[in-house]
């Protein structure tokens, strides 16, 4: 399984367009492919793919990341049923929770917060896992980046994207000290959000990005395509296949199935204390052998001999 997290925390990039476009394309290859909505405002979820936000009173990735409820991942999964899937192929989304707003303060409240989005999804069965992340240098994009194999960062060719590149990669290697995990792997920068011809200022603040030494793959102009797609809740490469931004995408996707990938390792279970967790186990015991009395409360603690 190679998870992919779709990252930039400059707004207005057409990071959640190239998540949905390259998560549909490699379903048309016929793999496995699970999108992750990590974005509170869930614009992956409702605007491109038409889906519903999930109900309050049932399993979200909100209460899934806070532990709130442990059931599989399975269960908080939706099949995208209006995209064109390859033989053997799916499409699956885990889409937003009103839940999904708060999420930040109370991760923060964890001995080791950035692992719980790894834990969540680690026994997911699919071929791909993308990751469409917060526009913001937050605790839920450092999740993605704890989990993630490898980026794809969308940027526009204009200046801003070029210092916002730099801030990233700074916060990159922040979360690579702070979880203790391999260097990341920049699958590569994706162009989008520029009008054809392109000009000449475009020009150069391609060239300039190009000296990140980030594999540049397919660009993805504007194009009115896009939004009659969202409109009627469908990828572009389902609504208008022959369009060069369905093209793109499926470039893209050629590029991420044939990437190559050091796997990003899980935390010991022991390096996370969870004082709720612990309460919870303590109580379970209590219920399954106490008859009433108090007698075996403290079974989970270890026998100190009596002196003879």
């Amino acid at each position: 399984m190679q998870i992919t997290s779709v990252v930039n925390q400059k707004g207005g990039v057409g990071k959640t367009a190239l998540s949905v476009g390259a998560a549909a394309a490699l379903a048309e290859r016929g793999r496995r492919v699970l999108l992750i909505d990590l974005d509170p405002q869930g614009h992956a979820t409702t605007e491109l793919l038409g889906l519903p936000e999930v109900p309050a009173e049932q399993p979200s990735l909100a209460k899934a990341l806070t532990k709130t409820w442990r059931g599989p991942v399975e269960e908080l999964v939706v099949p995208h049923t209006r995209s064109n899937i390859g033989a053997g192929g799916a499409f699956d989304v885990i889409p937003t929770s009103p839940g999904m707003f708060d999420l930040v303060r109370r991760l923060d409240q964890f001995r080791v917060p950035g692992w719980q989005l790894a834990r969540v999804i680690q026994f997911a069965n699919y071929d791909h896992v993308l990751i469409d992340c917060p526009p913001a240098l937050d605790v839920l994009t450092n999740n993605a980046l704890a989990a993630t194999h490898g980026i794809l960062v969308p940027v526009q060719p204009d200046r801003t994207s070029i210092r916002a590149l730099r801030l990233m990669q700074d916060q990159i290697r922040y979360v690579e000290s702070m979880v203790d995990r391999p260097p990341i792997t920049y699958f590569g920068l994706v162009p989008g959000l520029y009008r054809r011809p392109i000009s000449g200022y475009a020009v150069a603040a391609l060239n300039e990005l190009q000296q990140f030494g980030i594999p540049m793959l397919a660009h993805v102009p504007l194009g009115v395509v896009m939004n009659e797609a969202a409109a009627r809740g469908m990828p572009v490469t389902t609504f208008a296949p022959e369009t060069i931004q369905a093209v793109a995408f499926r470039q893209i996707a050629h590029a991420l199935d044939t990437m190559t990938h050091q796997p990003a390792p899980l935390p010991a279970d022991e390096s996370e204390f969870v004082f709720e967790d612990f309460i919870a186990d303590l109580s379970n015991t209590r219920a399954a052998n106490d008859n009433g009395a108090r007698r075996k409360l403290y079974d989970l603690l270890p026998k100190r001999p009596r002196p003879r």
